[in-house]
């Protein structure tokens, strides 16, 4: 088992404030990062993965993925993250094959043969140039590459809203067996209906604010202490905290 911890991560922006967010992960768990847009999850994400530069005004804060600092080990700390993000720099005129081999060279475990492997599974055309593939093809492509460098945690950003009904249920059952491998995954959503399965943990940001931390069990429990009944979705207790904050109802 690994452990994940982000420590007081902050980011200031002229309109906007990740405040101070800490929690800690252990790997061979689901993790939801819930929030409605505009609430700060693509900010975190790009600070934990290391996409956001840690020497950037207004970054404060660390995080740590074993005995590995964000801020005085960078590159070795990527290397044990996969992200998944409609940001991640890959070549667009490149194929996707070649788009493998030389962002490759950069991680130690990276494995052409199971990123081959994993573009056969997922049905990416390894032939195709980035800018041909859809906003799905384009998530599913950085899949493929993040499990073939074996990274302990994945990061997710909004990956589901690119994908078809069919394909979302597969794209589940995958991610249900990275965690039998001891992955750790932190999944950030606002379409939460598609995780209610998979989560073990909920995150909660409203307003860069993280407003809850805790199993999924254990934030049912407090909301059935607020309404009387036990919430049958992570949509509802996204709800409850947002109205607790003063958002619209």
């Amino acid at each position: 088992m690994t452990t994940f911890s982000c420590i007081n991560i902050t980011r200031r922006y002229r309109h906007f404030l990740l405040d101070h967010v800490s929690f800690t992960m252990e790997s061979g768990y689901f993790y939801v990062l819930a929030g409605v847009n505009g609430s700060g999850k693509t900010t975190l994400l790009d600070c934990l993965s290391g996409t956001a530069l840690s020497s950037a005004p207004g970054f404060t804060g660390d995080a740590r993925l074993g005995g590995l600092s964000l801020r005085q080990d960078p590159e070795a700390f990527r290397r044990r993250i996969g992200y998944i993000s409609e940001k991640c720099p890959f070549f667009t005129e490149a194929s996707v094959a070649e788009n493998g081999l030389t962002y490759g060279a950069f991680y130690p475990d990276w494995s052409v043969k199971e990123y081959s492997s994993w573009l056969m599974r997922l049905g990416v055309d390894a032939s195709k140039r980035v800018f041909q593939l859809s906003k799905g093809e384009f998530m599913k492509m950085q899949i493929c590459f993040a499990l073939a460098h074996h990274p302990d945690f994945l990061f997710l950003d909004e990956p589901l809203e690119g994908f078809d009904p069919v394909f979302r249920r597969e794209f589940l059952e995958l991610l249900g067996e990275l965690l039998e491998h001891d992955m750790g995954i932190l999944l950030s959503t606002h379409i939460t209906e598609d995780v209610d399965r998979l989560a073990d943990y909920v995150l909660i940001l409203e307003n860069g604010r993280l407003a809850a931390n805790a199993t999924k069990e254990e934030l049912s429990d407090r909301y059935a202490s607020v309404s009387g009944t036990a919430a049958p979705h992570i949509r509802d207790l996204l709800e409850l905290e947002h109205r607790k904050e003063g958002g619209a109802p």
